[in-house]
């Protein structure tokens, strides 16, 4: 995105003894917003929609003032001209899969891209009823496409899909990113869905900004630790393949000047494979050369340590690439670990899962 599609966030909302004080500017093609429950996340959708007022400040949408309270202005819903996903998809009913996307299009032409995108071609002549939580969630993001949106507002739009369900969505909103110019405000209460979708994200609590930067960044910030804690920390890599051998069961993954070995999967040699780590899934070693079973056993040094509750959090930088770690605070004492210590990750293959075909 570039400055002309800039959105500022400079304004405060207080609904009885809760207040949302919001001062950002969002920048990139996908920004998240992260946060447990009660957090102000959806205050915040609502008042950049347009469908709840704040009590003071301003939102702007590149050089269009969509609110201000020193000078009057605050454009309805319509005029903003944004789409949203919410976390049930609220589908008409009564209507056909093809009629909830062509309600208000301005353009045949966004829907058909949208329907191939998300590919729900075969589901068009069907009613919402017919379908399963994560086709109605796909219908929904086609909806809003199809009304050529400037921006895509999501309020937790993978919250009510279980796991499996999840894992088959978040590669089409990787195609909608990739295919759409169309920016996206993505509010979560999962890392994992930021990590593999975001391109910057905020930690809010209380309804204040507590952190911002790269969703990896963010993961030992004191203020991730609620978030976390809730709904577990997995690293999500996007790694090419280097080697592929059925045989023995296993694949190869290349991270940096190192090897990640997964369990085998069928794939060619240079294709990305995205793979999620839990952070407890991962053990830390100070010598290289020990005798267990787990294959992977890869150098990084520790970028942070963060002490909470009953767990040490560390960020360690392998080869470019974040990983999020939890380990006991027994642990951290007996390696004597430090900010900028060189250690080993080690990672057993089975440990590693790869998100989606």
């Amino acid at each position: 995105m570039g400055d002309s599609t800039n959105i500022r966030l400079n304004f405060r909302k207080s609904l009885g003894s809760f207040s949302l004080e919001v001062n950002c500017t969002l920048r990139t093609k996908v920004s998240a917003f992260l946060g447990v429950s009660g957090s102000g996340k959806s205050t915040l959708l609502n008042c950049i929609s347009g469908t709840l007022t704040p009590d003071e400040g301003e939102i702007a949408f590149g050089d269009e003032v969509l609110y201000a309270s020193a000078s009057g202005i605050n454009l309805p819903p319509e005029k903003r001209r944004f789409g949203y996903v919410f976390q049930e998809g609220y589908l008409f009913p009564h209507l056909t899969v093809a009629q909830n996307i062509r309600y208000g299009q301005p353009n045949p032409r966004k829907s058909t891209d949208a329907i191939t995108v998300l590919e729900i071609g075969e589901f068009l002549q069907q009613y919402p009823k017919e379908l399963s939580g994560g086709q109605r969630q796909r219908v929904a993001i086609a909806r809003a496409l199809a009304m050529e949106p400037r921006m895509l507002l999501m309020d937790e739009p993978l919250a009510s899909l279980d796991s499996a369900l999840k894992d088959r969505i978040i590669p089409y909103l990787h195609h909608v990113k990739e295919v759409f110019e169309t920016p996206i405000l993505y509010v979560t209460h999962a890392f994992s869905e930021a990590m593999a979708l975001a391109d910057e994200a905020f930690l809010i609590a209380d309804g204040a900004i507590m952190a911002s930067g790269e969703p990896h960044q963010l993961l030992t910030a004191p203020s991730a630790m609620p978030i976390a804690q809730m709904t577990g920390v997995e690293n999500i890599l996007f790694l090419p393949v280097t080697a592929s051998d059925k045989a023995r069961g296993l694949t190869a993954l290349e991270i940096g000047d190192q090897s990640l070995i997964i369990p085998y999967i069928d794939v060619e040699v240079d294709e990305v494979v995205p793979v999620a780590i839990r952070a407890e899934d991962i053990m830390i070693s100070l010598d290289p050369n020990l005798a267990i079973s787990a294959r992977n056993i890869l150098l990084g040094k520790i970028q942070c340590l963060d002490v909470k509750g009953d767990r040490t959090w560390l960020s360690i930088l392998v080869e470019w690439h974040h990983l999020a770690v939890k380990i006991t605070h027994e642990a951290r004492e007996q390696l004597q670990l430090r900010e900028d210590l060189e250690v080993y990750c080690v990672i057993k293959a089975s440990a590693i899962n790869r998100l989606w075909d």
